[in-house]
């Protein structure tokens, strides 16, 4: 039988007694070398499905949306962790680094601004300037005269500028609006054309134009048609194409604006929501299809400038870019961006691309003064025979 004195020797052991043994808990390193294991693991398969899917899929859209600094920010952040790792961090510190390299073509850096790298010519006297611009619905809520002020002082050649339209905010529609009469008495003497809500101005003589129509391209079952009763050329036409004389010479001006993926205005969960995205991507595609059918049987120089609601890191861009020159090199800044123009930047949704034969000289972004949420392109080049 046993006693209390017994059961305290037992507790606390006897003289030469081995206590039992404690499992002992894993160490930091360890445990740090398993979750960033994982962590990149991750990270990889999602740059992986991105390069995949990118450009093609609607309901991929949102994930495009990402910051592109984001696709150098999270492996350079991974791999400041990589010392906790101990014995793993040479090798997850090297799995990183891929990560780092697989993402920056994502995060569209310009590297022509580091010193030595890039820069265009420098501009010589009689270099055409082109000025490309989304107003944001105009100059509603704004003061006409200090947007027409604006517009001047950019003393642009051309004028490719985009929603020349008003929004009826209460029924989340297009209205159609007409201020070439105004262009013409502030601007006199340059050409103006507009179709739906594209607007290019020109002192230069237009020798034709036209807008590219992407209903022809819309898949079957008009996902992408306008809605009843809407201002239909504002989604029928977002390319606007003009053939100016410049010095005897005709050069291919396309002003253009892609619709957007979705609209944050309304439920995520909504079938409205989704069903807006399908429609817009089903715009988007018909868009790109205009004008890649244009550009292919076009002979003539082009510029290609506009709001084009991508980035970098999106398919349709890296596919224009393939046939076209980025004007990028031209440009000063290390990592150039348009949108949102009145607080922190952080993406090029608008892009200026030109043929082999055009020289950019500058290109660099516009602060639009709080009449738009998108800044401007403004750039100065020399067409072939210049």
């Amino acid at each position: 039988m046993s006693t209390p004195l017994d059961e305290e020797t037992r507790v606390a052991g006897t003289p030469g007694e081995t206590p039992a043994p404690q499992r002992p808990g894993r160490p930091p390193g360890r445990r740090a070398a398993r979750l960033l294991t994982i962590a990149l693991g991750l990270w990889t398969v999602f740059l992986a499905a991105f390069h995949a899917l990118t450009g093609g899929h609607w309901w991929w859209r949102p994930l495009e949306l990402l910051p592109p600094l984001t696709f150098a920010v999270v492996p350079l952040l991974l791999l400041v962790l990589t010392p906790l790792a101990r014995g793993a961090r040479l090798r997850l510190a090297a799995a990183a680094l891929c990560c780092v390299l697989l993402g920056l073509p994502l995060v569209g850096l310009n590297l022509y601004a580091l010193p030595g790298l890039g820069g265009g010519p420098a501009a010589p006297a009689g270099a055409v300037r082109v000025f490309s611009w989304n107003t944001e619905y105009w100059n509603d809520g704004d003061d006409p005269e200090a947007f027409y002020t604006f517009l001047k002082a950019q003393r642009a050649d051309v004028y490719l500028l985009q929603e020349h339209v008003s929004w009826d905010v209460p029924g989340h529609r297009p209205v159609r609006s007409d201020h070439v009469a105004e262009l013409q008495a502030h601007f006199p003497g340059f050409h103006v054309v507009a179709v739906g809500e594209m607007l290019t101005m020109s002192r230069y003589p237009i020798e034709d134009w036209r807008g590219l129509d992407s209903w022809p391209h819309l898949s079957e079952g008009g996902t992408g048609m306008p809605p009843d009763g809407s201002f239909p050329d504002y989604y029928r036409y977002k390319v606007l194409r003009t053939d100016l004389r410049i010095d005897g010479r005709v050069t291919t001006f396309y002003n253009v604006h892609v619709p957007v993926q979705l609209d944050i205005s309304m439920d995520p969960a909504s079938a409205q929501f989704t069903e807006f995205m399908r429609a817009q991507e089903d715009r988007r595609k018909a868009n790109y299809r205009a004008l890649e059918d244009d550009l292919d049987d076009n002979r003539l120089p082009v510029v290609v400038a506009g709001d084009m609601n991508g980035t970098a890191a999106m398919g349709e861009l890296r596919r224009l870019g393939s046939r076209l020159r980025d004007a990028l090199p031209a440009c000063d800044d290390l990592y150039p961006v348009s949108w949102p123009a009145g607080g922190p930047s952080l993406w090029r949704l608008d892009w200026a691309f030109t043929s082999e034969s055009v020289k950019v000289h500058t290109y660099r972004m516009v602060d639009s003064k709080g009449m738009s949420d998108h800044r401007g392109q403004a750039l100065t080049m020399t067409l072939p025979g210049d």
